[in-house]
């Protein structure tokens, strides 16, 4: 049988080979307890390269509990005092975790037969316990999946006995919290989890295993999905438990529901592309009567001016018959006014259904697209009439590049959320603002509306995350949502490396705070 050290001064042939590939850790020290030399197996343990290792102290890889008795086998090594017989300690990996392993030791000699270091063999130790083959198989298992996964074992009645890290840390609870108590003490309960739990239970007792998505209630409240798999122990025929193990479905809940979310907002964006189409048209079909309408009230107007001439030369001026005249005179005014006015209204919206549509980035004033909006929201009866309205927008505020529609749905989404938010408000006021402040456009929407609470503020940029009613769920005049207008106010200003700030108290009403960065989104502007 081949030695310790002879292998050691056979470097370079094929047994060198086998010492790297060895499952046990091989390291040679010199008589000042440094790493001189290390297999492959032993670089992994302390997740670091063999170079980066040498020179270091072997103690270092010792596991706390067992530096000074492993200290002692190794001066008792050097000084030729060292008695052969198993000896047992616990090294410590990279992440200082244990790892038990059993020791032997062999004395590097010089040409003199001077000892002047060991080479020492670490071999990973297991202890032998009643249920061995599956303590052994489910250690494999619990030991070789990520941290990704949650694992579990339980007894024959369902309570746990066994919890790995990552179940502790998504849940906040400590192995001491868990053990002992029914795996479905750490369920959500209600109406459909009952059902799923009740499947469950059925299947392991049916089938010996069950699969499916189940919700855990984490102690912080927080209700985390995850897709479970649960397989009875079985141990020289009989059942002596269950093993579970689960993977975290939060991340790609939330991929899917962005995903959806964009589905639906590219979906919005070309019903908003159709129908800005159609009301361009429609708008430019009324333009026409509108000038047919507002040049007859002119002429109209002219006529009267010439007949009341007329009367006041033949007539001496009737007092009654000119009063008469100039009233007619005031409607056709007050109808060249209304005509003037509607054709700014529709010009105004033949321009945003333009810049709608757009999707060609341009320069862009924050504080114009502003004013745009809140022309177009003026509409809205409720906002018009009972809402008492502070305006502050700085006119010359620096020009950005961007896209039109970005910053017009981002306003419009915010500006919607604070008038819905002062529906059955008794004080309903709004101060908006736009300005410009140490190298950024500050937007500011504030509202009296009923506020946002604290649990849920993390979840409102979430994609159809709403606190409002469904239509059919909505009483009377109540607004309605769907969950993807905020989600979508930071996916759209997101390019733009834009912050948004929210402040807000129960009862008293929200402020949202937007600061978009004028020098990177200005690139482009010559």
């Amino acid at each position: 049988m081949i030695e310790l050290k002879e292998l050691y001064l056979r470097k370079g042939s094929v047994v060198q080979d086998y010492i790297d590939i060895a499952q046990d850790y091989f390291v040679e020290i010199n008589s000042y307890f440094k790493i001189v030399d290390c297999n492959l197996k032993f670089c992994k343990l302390m997740n670091s390269q063999r170079k980066l290792l040498f020179g270091n102290n072997i103690i270092d890889s010792v596991h706390e509990r067992d530096k000074v008795k492993f200290q002692n086998i190794v001066r008792n090594a050097l000084a030729k005092k060292f008695k052969e017989g198993l000896v047992r300690l616990d090294l410590s990996d990279y992440k200082g975790r244990a790892v038990t392993v059993s020791v032997k030791l062999n004395p590097v000699l010089d040409e003199g037969n001077n000892i002047v270091g060991l080479f020492i063999k670490f071999s990973p130790f297991s202890t032998r316990s009643e249920d061995s083959e599956v303590n052994s198989l489910f250690m494999s298992i619990y030991n070789s999946l990520t941290e990704l996964y949650t694992i579990y074992a339980t007894d024959k009645k369902a309570r746990i006995n066994s919890v790995n890290s990552s179940l502790r840390t998504i849940l906040g609870y400590s192995s001491d919290e868990m053990k002992g108590r029914h795996i479905a003490d750490f369920l959500v309960k209600n109406k459909e989890q009952e059902d799923n739990i009740k499947a469950l239970f059925k299947s392991l007792d049916k089938d010996g295993k069950f699969s499916g998505e189940v919700l855990y209630m984490a102690k912080n409240g927080e209700e985390i999905p995850i897709h479970l798999s649960i397989s009875n122990l079985v141990h020289n025929g009989n059942v002596i438990g269950s093993l579970g193990i689960g993977r975290d479905m939060r991340e790609q809940k939330k991929l899917e529901s962005e995903n959806k979310s964009f589905a639906l907002q590219v979906q919005n964006q070309s019903r908003l592309a159709e129908f800005g189409m159609m009301l361009q048209g429609v708008a430019h079909n009324m333009s026409t009567p509108l000038t047919g309408i507002k040049s007859s009230a002119q002429l109209q107007h002219s006529r009267l001016i010439k007949f009341r001439e007329l009367l006041s030369e033949k007539y001496g001026g009737d007092k009654s018959i000119l009063q008469s005249i100039d009233d007619i005179m005031k409607f056709f005014e007050l109808i060249d006014q209304s005509v003037s006015k509607l054709s700014g209204i529709i010009k105004n919206l033949m321009s945003k259904a333009r810049d709608q549509q757009s999707l060609t980035r341009e320069t862009l004033n924050l504080g114009l697209v502003m004013e745009q909006e809140l022309e177009f929201l003026l509409s809205n009866q409720f906002f018009k009439n009972k809402v008492e309205k502070k305006i502050s927008i700085q006119k010359d505020v620096p020009l950005i590049y961007g896209l039109y529609s970005d910053f017009s749905q981002v306003f419009v989404n915010i500006l919607k959320n604070a008038i819905d938010s002062m529906w059955d408000s008794d004080i309903r006021k709004m101060n908006i603002s736009v300005s410009y402040s140490e190298g950024s456009i500050e937007i500011s929407i504030a509202d009296t509306g009923k506020g946002i609470p604290d649990k849920i503020r993390s979840k409102i940029f979430e994609p159809f995350f709403t606190t409002k009613p469904k239509f059919k769920d909505a009483r009377g005049d109540e607004p309605t949502g769907t969950g993807i207008g905020l989600d979508s106010v930071r996916t759209l200003l997101r390019p733009y490396g834009a912050e948004i700030t929210i402040e807000s108290e129960v009862g008293a009403g929200t402020t949202f705070i937007i600061k978009v960065p004028v020098a990177q989104n200005q690139k482009n502007i010559n």
